[in-house]
């Protein structure tokens, strides 16, 4: 079993990762650092625990008995750890705190979007940032045309994503993450990114739409995606569009293209905001760091959905 040990379980996103933790086959939740509720339970913080296997938070850290742990604040601790980790070939980190773009390069660690970057997450790879929201879904709708080196112009996107994660994005720094990753695959890619934020009042649905030039036909489009995704477990194509009830609460991200005109192209994506560049990233990648199947513990769940016969109560769908 991987021990892992989670620093900042306090934090809403904590919350969302230990939902997915509690029933991986092939880990065991150590530690939960959150020194300001030690000795209470995770139930007391985060929903859907109650009547689950009991767990405490504490304020220690014993990384002698940990393999891999999960950064989620900017805590000193959260950084003391990942130094000990740099010199240490026991342990592995996934950080996931507001701090993590900045020690990326710094402390050498992978990107852990499995997408664009499974080869060095699964060769040894120690330490990995996960991506931010947006970059995620983003990144796997674009890169594609990154890999064919397709991109040649600026490529605008249009954002939809709940507004308490709007008001808090720092949307140049999402620009730099894209752009940065798509030179990366491309390295003559040298297009402006443009970013538009359209705030939503509910629901977890990520939804991106990115606008650029390509001279290539649909048919030709779809090769491509299908030729760089096909034995990619959570990245998809499809013909038709699709709603939020088909990725809202699962790993899953849904790409579909159309031609709005001569040499241009949209390419949509849609995903899960807090399981794409959070806990299902974070999960992905722990499984990767272990050479575990990356699905292990991100298998579809149950989820409740209306019946599509049933109009009155249906979910709007982004792509209606």
């Amino acid at each position: 079993m991987i021990k892992v040990g989670i620093i900042g379980a306090d934090t809403p996103e904590a919350g969302e990762l230990l939902r997915l933790l509690i029933n991986h086959p092939e880990v065991e939740v150590e530690t939960l650092y959150a020194p300001l509720l030690a000795g209470r339970q995770v139930s007391s913080c985060h929903h859907g625990f109650i009547g689950e296997r009991s767990m405490n938070f504490t304020d220690r850290l014993d990384l002698s008995k940990i393999d891999a742990v999960f950064i989620l604040d900017e805590s000193a601790v959260g950084r003391d750890v990942i130094e000990k980790a740099a010199e240490s070939e026991n342990i592995r980190v996934i950080d996931m705190s507001p701090a993590r773009f900045d020690r990326w390069t710094a402390m050498e660690m992978e990107y852990g979007l499995s997408e664009i970057n499974r080869k060095p997450l699964v060769r040894g790879a120690r330490m990995a940032i996960i991506p931010s929201p947006v970059a995620s879904v983003a990144l796997i709708a674009l890169h594609p045309l990154a890999s064919h080196l397709l991109l040649s112009s600026e490529i605008n996107l249009e954002v939809h994503l709940p507004e308490h994660m709007a008001k808090r994005m720092d949307v140049q720094a999402t620009v730099v993450e894209i752009s940065r990753q798509l030179k990366h695959v491309q390295c003559s890619f040298e297009g402006e990114i443009s970013i538009k934020i359209v705030p939503e009042e509910t629901g977890r649905t990520l939804y991106v739409k990115a606008s650029m030039a390509c001279p290539l036909a649909i048919a030709e489009i779809d090769k491509i995606y299908d030729s760089v995704y096909d034995d990619h477990n959570f990245a998809f194509t499809s013909l038709s569009k699709v709603g939020s009830e088909e990725v809202e609460g699962t790993q899953k991200c849904i790409i579909s293209f159309c031609k709005p005109g001569a040499g241009l192209i949209e390419v949509e994506s849609i995903g899960d905001c807090y399981l794409r560049g959070g806990a299902g990233d974070g999960v992905h990648v722990l499984n990767l760091l272990f050479a575990l199947h990356e699905k292990v513990g991100l298998n579809l769940k149950p989820s409740r959905f209306c019946d599509r016969t049933d109009t009155s109560s249906a979910k709007t769908s982004w792509f209606a």
